[in-house]
């Protein structure tokens, strides 16, 4: 249905309540169709037409303000309505002219008669319907001869009560035509009353013959832009003054005949459509289904006709899509499960002029329901198998953690036991020799303590460093850093690796898992160290650099060892993926460390070659 906002006029007819007499008949000449709306804080107080002004016309204080004269109650409806339902109350009211408002009774615009004719069809007044068939056997043309002033024109007017008087010569012939607007307007422009009346009144004047159609009548008047026509009888002579308010009045009953026949055939057409469609009466206090296309019938029953709707779906799920629909007045796509089968309801709340309805369409979508829960559930299986592959994936790089983690130890206990060896030689070389006294044997004693105390500190430096944090905390990027480059310095110089440091500052602050992090950087390090052993040429270098970018900490890890197969970028970071598997790499190490960087730290990495190597950059959101 076409609500009547969309045919709405919202500008030009609308002026406060305290305008003047002079300020009102301005807009209404300005409007061109003889209305103005009072306004008091945007709602409509009053209307003033021209027939009100004309009554006053003699005595009319052109400064005063028009709300003195105003006295017609303002008839508004809502502007949600449909347009039928405007014919109903333009022809019950007697009125020419509709103001709108919203839901808080704030104006909207106005709807005038002639715009109802643009939603008058054919079939209302019918083809056949003949000029003749409107007229009453008293019909009449009130008249004043030519010779009339503009003061007897609106003495007639003003005493039979109408719009407009035919302007007729002394053979009776209609030679013209004065209406309200024009003494309305020639009052505005202060012209002389007692002036003759050819000088205001339109012509020459647009006539039809009684036996002429009302559909070419209403042509007529839409083209002209007019309200009236005179109407010419089999004699020749006027009959009566013909005005769309007339044909309003016949038609009226047709507009109701018509919407039912409307009504009709769009139930016989959404009975062939595939879609459950259901209509509910929704009276206050009460909701009733009182129409079921035969989609619907087949698929709930004819018994639920004249029943209430959650007898269809249960209380609860009516209660939910009554809910909606009563603040948003639609609902889309709503799941409902009935006798085991899933259904989507969408539908409309609709205001008709006495009452509301609801229109739901129910489309059957259990085998999609059902592909959607079998879908889940591989999606489930294939989480539940990733996290398993993941789980191995994780052993499997502890494991290899804990191959790398002897060797580092052994790296950092070899200079210690040579030391150690040596000193238990002198020890045995000075007892040989009779050198060995309780001196000699007491410092050696010390060392061999304090080589033993550092092999010991050493032991539990690792251990706390592959001990995994369980929960997020505040740390010092720049520290973790430096622990992971301490626990693989002895491999390091072993293979005569430089770590260059760049920090822009002491510290750098993040939230997550430090000791992660630190496995982290140590898995990019030994990446770092593998690719450079293999350099033959010197220097080899491993540079970390820190900083700070915008709300990130920006973290370089960067060798000049070759760099990566160019092939393998966009994947390097996929299980599994790796150049050195003829060196025993598994592929496993930076996959571990993407984890760890993107889903325990929320940051991310991403790899890349410069000219002499590889680079690893990380983000990380800063704390603090």
């Amino acid at each position: 249905m076409t609500a009547l906002s969309s045919i709405a006029h919202t500008e030009g007819f609308a002026i406060e309540y305290d305008a003047t007499i002079s300020e009102t008949m301005e807009c209404m000449l300005s409007n061109g169709n003889g209305v103005a709306v009072l306004l008091k804080e945007k709602r409509p107080l009053a209307i003033v037409t021209e027939s009100l002004l004309l009554a006053h016309m003699e005595a009319l204080d052109y400064n005063a303000e028009v709300i003195d004269l105003s006295s017609r109650p303002v008839i508004t409806a809502h502007k949600a309505r449909p347009v039928e339902s405007a014919f109903d109350l333009v022809v019950t009211n007697n009125i020419r002219r509709l103001v709108l408002v919203d839901d808080e009774g704030l104006y909207c615009g106005i709807v005038l008669q002639e715009d109802l004719f643009d939603f008058l069809e054919e079939d209302v007044y019918k083809v056949d319907l003949k000029v003749a068939d409107l007229l009453s056997s008293d019909a009449q043309v009130i008249t004043v001869d030519e010779d009339a002033t503009l003061h007897d024109a609106l003495f007639v007017m003003c005493d039979k009560h109408i719009g407009s008087v035919v302007i007729a010569d002394r053979q009776e012939n209609a030679v013209g035509i004065v209406t309200e607007k024009d003494i309305l307007s020639a009052g505005y422009k202060h012209i002389d009353m007692y002036q003759n009346i050819r000088s205001v009144m339109s012509s020459p004047v647009v006539s039809v013959s009684e036996q002429s159609p009302v559909s070419e009548v209403i042509s007529r008047m839409q083209k002209s832009a007019i309200r009236r026509v005179v109407v010419i009888g089999r004699d020749g002579r006027m009959r009566a003054l013909l005005t769309n308010r007339d044909i309003f009045q016949h038609v009226k009953g047709n507009v109701a005949r018509m919407l039912e026949i409307k009504l009709r055939h769009a139930k016989e057409i959404m009975d062939l459509l595939p879609e459950a469609i259901i209509e509910i009466f929704d009276i206050p206090g009460q909701q009733a289904i009182h129409w079921m296309n035969r989609r619907a019938q087949l698929l709930f029953g004819k018994a639920l006709l004249n029943q209430h709707p959650d007898r269809l779906m249960g209380a609860s799920a009516w209660g939910r899509l009554y809910r909606e629909l009563g603040e948003r007045e639609v609902i889309q796509n709503n799941l409902v499960t009935i006798r085991g089968k899933s259904f989507e309801f969408s539908g409309t709340l609709s205001h008709n002029i006495n009452s509301r309805y609801i229109k739901l369409i129910a489309k059957d979508v259990t085998e999609h329901e059902e592909a959607k829960k079998i879908l889940r559930e591989e999606i489930s299986e294939e989480i539940r198998l990733r996290r398993e592959n993941e789980y191995l994936m994780m052993q499997q790089a502890r494991m290899a953690s804990m191959g790398e983690t002897v060797g580092y130890i052994a790296h950092q206990w070899r200079q210690p036991l040579a030391q150690m060896g040596g000193i238990l030689m002198n020890l045995e070389s000075s007892y040989l020799f009779g050198e060995l006294d309780k001196s000699y044997l007491t410092e050696k004693i010390e060392q061999g303590n304090a080589l033993i105390k550092y092999m010991s500190r050493t032991i539990d430096d690792f251990r706390l460093f592959f001990q995994p944090n369980r929960e997020s905390e505040t740390f010092d990027v720049a520290d973790s850093i430096q622990r992971a480059v301490q626990i693989v310095s002895a491999s390091l110089n072993y293979y005569h690796i430089e770590v260059k440091r760049a920090f822009t500052r002491e510290r750098f602050f993040a939230a997550g898992y430090p000791n992660e992090f630190s496995q982290a950087i140590l898995n990019l390090i030994n990446n770092a160290r593998d690719a450079l052993s293999q350099k033959p040429t010197y220097p080899k270098t491993i540079s970390i650099t820190v900083k700070e970018l915008g709300s990130d900490t920006e973290i370089l890890v960067c060798d000049d060892g070759g760099g990566i197969d160019p092939q393998l970028l966009s994947t390097l970071f996929e299980p599994y993926v790796t150049g050195r598997r003829e060196s025993g790499g598994t592929g496993v190490g930076l996959y571990i460390t993407r984890l760890i960087i993107e889903q325990k730290m929320k940051g991310k990495i991403e790899a890349s070659n410069r000219a002499d190597g590889a680079c690893f950059r990380i983000f990380l959101p800063s704390v603090g």
